[in-house]
């Protein structure tokens, strides 16, 4: 089942004549994990902030789940695309437990109590997580891998089918990579549809299935990672590659 579907997408910013989105079309399964790579400038992040209808494209259409993206109210979008940006948190004065229970307002409202539900839910993040035990300390106390698993338990708070996430390994250690990235995966096996924009091009290929390679705006690759061309990630990347089972080996030209 479709869960996102993109078709003839373009997007210029305003007095600007360049298309940073070039008419591309894709469509991801339900379940899917798909890394976005490319190169800086390549349109990914211009892609997520479309796909979460902070932009608004010049023609094309996105669609989530049948239904055309410019039909869905912002907070009832919120409810089915649980979304992790790029940005460092913004209010770092809260505590662990209220910003995750800020991730329940989309299901029930800013000035409503939450319920039983809502904080099972929370609870359950935590665990997935391992965050119990620094839930009641503030942000700010907190070390970039620790946050990190914060983000990550916001996200499954609030329990959208589709993770779309732009950039979340960045500044972290490469064992709270594995970790985030691994934890990803076990979501995925409850039908999560993980759609991830990644800089390592070697964890993308590690740990997604499918693989959405952009450059310049355009959709160069999109499918099974086993199937991509390592020929054509030395032209988009311009380095040497060599493909190894699950991995991939870069080396200057």
């Amino acid at each position: 089942m479709k869960v996102i579907e993109v078709k003839d997408l373009v997007f210029r910013y305003p007095g600007n004549r360049e298309e940073i989105i070039k008419g591309i079309s894709f469509q991801v399964e339900q379940g899917s994990f798909v890394a976005i790579i490319g190169p800086n400038g390549a349109g990914k992040s211009t892609l997520y902030r479309l796909i979460l209808k902070e932009l608004v494209p010049d023609s094309g259409v996105i669609e989530v789940w049948g239904k055309r993206l410019s039909e869905y109210r912002q907070k009832e979008l919120a409810k089915i695309i649980s979304a992790l940006p790029a940005d460092e948190i913004e209010d770092s004065s809260l505590t662990v437990d209220e910003y995750l229970e800020l991730g329940r307002y989309p299901h029930s409202g800013i000035f409503k109590s939450l319920k039983k539900q809502d904080y099972n839910l929370i609870e359950n993040a935590k665990k997935i997580t391992d965050i119990e035990k620094f839930s009641r300390r503030f942000l700010f106390e907190l070390s970039k891998g620790e946050l990190a698993r914060v983000r990550i338990a916001r996200t499954i708070v609030q329990d959208g089918g589709i993770f779309l996430m732009d950039e979340p390994t960045a500044h972290l250690d490469i064992d709270h990579k594995l970790w985030l990235l691994s934890t990803l995966r076990r979501l995925k096996a409850h039908l999560k549809t993980i759609i991830i924009i990644l800089h390592d091009v070697g964890m993308a290929f590690k740990y997604a299935d499918e693989i959405l390679l952009m450059d310049k705006g355009e959709i160069k690759y999109f499918g099974k990672k086993e199937n991509l061309n390592p020929g054509l990630l030395e032209e988009v990347f311009r380095v040497k590659v060599k493909m190894l089972e699950n991995n991939l080996l870069f080396e200057e030209r």
